[in-house]
């Protein structure tokens, strides 16, 4: 079939301008899961990955390794355990400021990249008002945090768990979206 005249290609340019921008998300994600597991597995010794030592034991229990910090830094907990995936992190995406129906959006793009554990719809944060997106985990979910900003996009910045969570909240929850201004 032939296009008729006065048709463009718009539709091609956006499907690949999509599908670019969804392709770079998922290097960014590679990237960041990449570095984490390199900081879990090197140890910096020099023999091979793969050769056992006599010594090797089994681990009862995964623990957390604690970095030291350089004067004035604070402390940071790396868990050994491993990342959960998107579906497995209960989480709800509350209106901080942003106009009426983007949270909504927000939880409908977040269900599409697989964080379809949204126990309770979209809400507003009443008396809560930010510039810009955030994401708020539990501290034991640091790295998942960094995956979840990835995939709100747009800059989304990561802060702690609030200690006295919003009162439209009604289960326990692993993160907090908040859509702002």
């Amino acid at each position: 079939m032939n296009r008729t005249p006065g048709s463009s290609g718009g539709d091609v340019v956006r499907g690949a301008s999509f599908a670019a921008a969804k392709g770079a998300l998922l290097i960014g994600l590679a990237v960041v899961i990449g570095i984490v597991l390199l900081q879990q597995v090197d140890n910096s010794s020099t023999r091979p990955v793969g050769a056992a030592t006599a010594t090797t034991k089994p681990k009862a229990k995964p623990r957390s390794t604690t970095t030291t910090p350089s004067p004035g830094a604070s402390t940071t907990t790396v868990p050994n355990t491993p990342l959960k995936s998107p579906g497995q992190l209960r989480l709800i995406v509350l209106n901080g400021g942003a106009q009426s129906g983007d949270a909504a959006k927000m939880a409908t793009k977040l269900k599409q990249q697989g964080y379809t554990s949204q126990p309770q719809d979209a809400n507003n944060w009443t008396g809560h008002h930010q510039q810009g997106n955030s994401v708020l985990c539990k501290p034991a979910l640091q790295r998942e945090a960094l995956v979840l900003a990835l995939a709100v996009g747009q800059g989304a910045t990561v802060a702690t768990y609030p200690s006295n969570v919003p009162s439209v909240i009604q289960s326990d929850l692993d993160c907090i979206v908040v859509v702002g201004a």
